[in-house]
Order: structure tokens, then C-alpha cells, then sequence
């Protein structure tokens, strides 16, 4: 593992570069197959990222949680490999694999028919599932941080940070902002020290650190 100021740098910054790069998504004014097609270079840009940064915020969480012990903590651990999977199989998928069948020349019943896929579309399963392990990640991941003494703000933020799945220009890189700054303060109050055992010493102000 790195040393703790270089994971801390990119625990910080790995959001706020996500968050830069989602405020270049394309905003269609038409159809879903118009708006692709009006803007495919910064459409396969900013999903060719995003396929990539959206499984590596589960890499953030999971390192929130770092050495974290508790039910709540294993919680988060067993869903962020589900959130990672199926939400990157539907960022790829409804991302990716649509910006190239309108750049081969694909035609508009093609990019319909992924929008509307019961399986890979806008609402379809990979990105229910996906969705849902993530909120039930953040929200194991803030009970567990909660009982080991994180402060407040911290946590507010982390949850705001969950907005992060609606990633859409006007939600998206806010929620992302708000993730990196949980990030900080929980990275700030940890104790230097890696061992278990005395990561229930952060500072807990009014609320007393309890085993998770």
C-alpha cells in the first residue's frame, strides 16, 4: 500500500478529478440518440473516463473504511463489489457502447434499444443493482465510521457523496466535491498509525467511539 500522505492525496483528488471531468458531460437539447450524436467526441471522453472513475469510487469507500472492524464495515466491504460491477457494466454499456454505434454510423433504433433494455437500460437491472449496493455501501460505511468517532460533517458530507450514482452535469460533480471533502476529514482525524486497534482513537468530540 502507499504511504499514507500519497493514499490520502488520491483519496482526495481522485473524486475532484471525476467531478472536473463529469461537468464536460454533454447535455443533449433532443432525443437521447440527438444529443450523443451532437456531441460524440466529449460523449465518448467523458464515458470512456467515467468507466474507469465510477468503479474506482468504491476503491475510495473501501479505503474510507480501511481496517475498520464491525458488521457495518463488512456490509459496505461485500457491496462495493457489487455497486462496482453492475454500475460499471452500465456505464460502459449505455456510456460507451452507445457513442460507438453512433460514431460506426449505427442508427437510431439501435441506441433506443439499449436505452429501453430492461437489462442494460436506463433503469434496467445492472443499473438498479448497482445503485442500490452503492447506497447500502455508503450508508454501512457511515454507521461504521459513525461508531469509530468520524465527526459529523464528515459523514453528512460522505452521504451527500452518494449522490454521486445520479451523475448528471447538475448533481454529479457536486456530489463528488462533497465525497472528496468527506474524504479529508476522515483522512485528517485518522490516527497515523495503520493498527486496528488504534484507529477507535479519533478525536470523536461529543459523540464517545464505540466498537462497531
Amino acid at each position: 500500500m502507499p504511504n499514507s500522505t500519497t493514499l490520502r492525496a488520491a483519496l482526495v483528488g481522485i473524486p475532484l478529478a471525476f467531478a472536473a471531468l463529469l461537468t464536460l458531460h454533454p447535455n443533449g437539447t433532443g432525443d437521447f440518440y440527438s444529443g450523443i450524436a451532437e456531441n460524440l467526441t466529449p460523449w465518448l471522453a467523458v464515458h470512456y473516463g467515467a468507466a474507469v472513475l465510477f468503479p474506482a469510487m468504491a476503491l475510495v469507500v473501501w479505503l474510507l473504511i480501511r481496517d475498520l472492524p464491525g458488521r457495518a464495515a463488512n456490509v459496505a466491504r461485500y457491496a462495493l463489489p457489487v455497486y462496482a460491477v453492475a454500475y460499471g457494466v452500465f456505464e460502459a454499456v449505455m456510456g460507451i457502447g452507445t457513442g460507438v454505434i453512433v460514431q460506426a454510423g449505427g442508427g437510431r433504433d439501435a441506441v433506443d434499444a439499449i436505452l429501453t433494455s430492461p437489462i442494460v437500460g436506463d433503469g434496467g437491472v445492472f443499473v438498479s443493482v448497482g445503485s442500490i449496493a452503492w447506497w447500502i455501501a455508503i450508508s454501512a460505511a457511515i454507521m461504521a465510521l459513525k461508531r469509530a468517532g468520524a465527526g459529523r460533517a464528515s459523514l453528512v458530507l460522505l452521504g451527500l457523496g452518494g449522490l454521486m450514482v445520479f451523475h448528471s452535469m447538475a448533481v454529479g460533480p457536486a456530489a463528488l466535491v462533497c465525497l472528496s471533502a468527506a474524504a479529508y476529514l476522515i483522512e485528517r482525524r485518522r490516527p497515523r498509525t495503520n493498527r486496528v486497534q488504534s484507529f477507535s482513537n479519533f478525536p470523536s468530540g461529543s459523540s464517545s467511539a464505540r466498537a462497531a
